[in-house]
């Protein structure tokens, strides 16, 4: 006798189903009825159905997350998907390659007995139940942990070491190449027909994005994605190789039939921002970083769209200003890096009243303030001062609040009100860092990078041999000492040739460099151009 297990977390559905199998013409029986995935998953190790019913959003564990962990655990279990969203008719499609059907809430009764009569005629074919039901081993409990816990936490914040790659190479998440690189992909929920997004239930748009992702990275590419929150899809990338810039960039052209795949399919449009590509899992972090910032950029630059971190920075338009404005931000950037509260946004309020008085458009605005702050932001992850910065806020909803704003008296403050508050926490981070060699080496180097520099010299600063100054700094940021200050100088340099009409060489002296050949081989390494390359490039992009 076939048996089903009903998983939903308001007990009147789960009664309400189990009265409908109840009473079906058929031999059904409900093995049990679950709350959550986590009670559910205990369950189909015990009762071992046949089916599985399930809702999709449930607390603690949702219905997404226990199918994919028992489908891995038991392949051949039958799953049936119950959700309350009524018009989304190209994922039922998409889910039959690991659901068997998806039923509305709530449920007709002819619609489900349909569905179990088909699911009864598919088992009545024997099938050994220990096949279906292997053994289950000890610490399977721990891997099922690591799945929806770990992949995330581990290897987006770099918590991760070789016995819980161990744990995920048991359940087939095998990372063998030495690259990777990570894309967020995100629905342009503002250019979907608003009374389609009211009906869905978000995880089910997340749902069909991962599905199509992991689709193309299984044809293209080697990877693994996943749903990271209602609002984003992951995919992290394995290369054995960082792409060569005379073969292309099979990243973004990946990216880019993502996002015509979706489409094409779903007349649904994402955004999707792209990290650079890095060499090993603890490097993964910073892809990740960089595919948020690259992501910040669609209030910029619209969405439905591939959003390159790495193109972002060889053209400079995370700080691509406009020529024609001339803006306070050599001091304000000074006065935040220093820790002058008072004067940041003070300079903050001058940066708005000369942009309010010099720009054509309240769009030009509105984009030059963000890209400001998505600056303050990048500079805010660098130091570990976020959460200290916006407290519970994200930065988008900082973002989304500036663009609401058509107030000049309002944007000083808001602006003000942010920077300001980004100073104090540098502030404190400095008055709380004496004892911290590498917070010192930090604000030294930030403070005098535009000075001649060398490893003996900083690592004179904080009374460390530099050898060990060197092991110790790499370890803390992800990057070597050298390379830090380089793209400091670099960055700076950058800023310079957009914003100001000052000789190459006066701004190659001034960012610390020692000599002009120096500077152009230094730079055009980072960015692939020359200065003066990378200036007429930069200012012939329209703002």
């Amino acid at each position: 006798m076939p048996n089903i297990l009903i998983v939903d977390d308001e007990a009147i559905f789960r009664k309400g189903l189990r009265k409908i199998i109840d009473s079906s013409s058929g031999s059904w029986q409900v093995a049990g009825e679950a709350r959550d995935g986590y009670e559910a998953l205990e369950m189909v190790e015990s009762l071992k159905p046949d089916v599985l019913l399930t809702d999709i959003r449930m607390p603690r564990m949702d219905g997404l997350q226990l199918i994919q962990i028992a489908k891995e655990r038991f392949p051949k279990l039958l799953v049936i998907v119950l959700s309350g969203f009524d018009e989304f008719t190209y994922l039922q499609q998409s889910l039959r390659h690991g659901v068997r059907d998806y039923l509305m809430k709530p449920v007709e009764r002819e619609e489900l007995f349909k569905t179990l009569n088909k699911l009864e005629a598919e088992l009545a074919a024997p099938q050994p139940a220990a096949e279906q039901y292997a053994a289950e081993p000890a610490d399977a409990r721990m891997i099922r942990q690591h799945v929806s816990e770990h992949l995330v936490a581990g290897l987006l914040k770099g918590y991760v070491n070789e016995s819980d790659l161990a744990l995920l190479a048991r359940i087939g998440v095998t990372f063998k190449e030495r690259y990777f690189a990570c894309m967020i992909i995100k629905l342009d929920k503002d250019a979907l027909e608003k009374e389609r997004y009211e009906k869905a239930d978000p995880s089910l748009f997340q749902l069909y994005i991962q599905q199509i992702v992991q689709e193309l990275l299984d044809q293209r590419a080697k990877g693994f994605s996943f749903i990271l929150s209602e609002t984003e899809v992951v995919a992290l990338v394995n290369l054995s190789s960082p792409a060569a810039a005379e073969t292309g960039d099979p990243l973004f052209e990946l990216s880019e039939t993502i996002r015509r795949r979706m489409i094409s399919l779903s007349r649904l449009t994402v955004t999707i921002g792209l990290g650079r590509t890095v060499a090993g899992i603890k490097e993964i972090p910073q892809s990740f970083q960089e595919a948020k910032i690259a992501q910040l950029h669609r209030l910029i630059v619209g969405g439905d769209r591939v959003i390159s971190y790495s193109r972002i920075k060889e053209s400079g338009e995370e700080l691509a200003w406009s020529p024609s404005l001339e803006l306070p931000l050599e001091l304000l950037e000074s006065s935040i890096r220093e820790g002058k509260a008072e004067q940041a946004g003070q300079y903050a309020a001058s940066f708005i009243t000369i942009l309010c008085s010099q720009a054509k458009s309240p769009e030009v605005i509105h984009q030059q303030i963000c890209k400001l702050l998505i600056h303050a932001y990048e500079e805010a992850e660098k130091l570990g001062l976020t959460n200290s910065w916006l407290g519970e806020r994200t930065i988008q909803a900082v973002l989304l609040e500036i663009c609401s704003l058509n107030s000049r008296l309002e944007l000083m403050d808001c602006c003000s009100s942010y920077l300001g508050k980004l100073a104090e926490c540098v502030a404190y981070r400095q008055r709380n860092a004496e004892h911290d060699p590498i917070e010192k080496v930090l604000r030294y180097v930030n403070q005098h990078y535009q000075e001649a520099l060398s490893l003996t010299h900083v690592a004179e600063q904080v009374f460390l041999n530099p050898a060990y100054l060197s092991t110790l700094f790499k370890q803390r940021t992800g990057t070597s000492l050298v390379e830090y200050w380089t793209d400091l100088r670099v960055n700076e340099a950058k800023r310079r040739l957009v914003s100001s009409n000052e000789k190459v060489t006066i701004i190659a002296e001034n960012t610390g460099f020692g000599n002009i050949r120096h500077f152009n081989r230094v730079f055009k390494s980072v960015t692939g151009l020359a200065p003066i390359d990378y200036r007429e490039q930069a200012r012939s992009v329209k703002v």
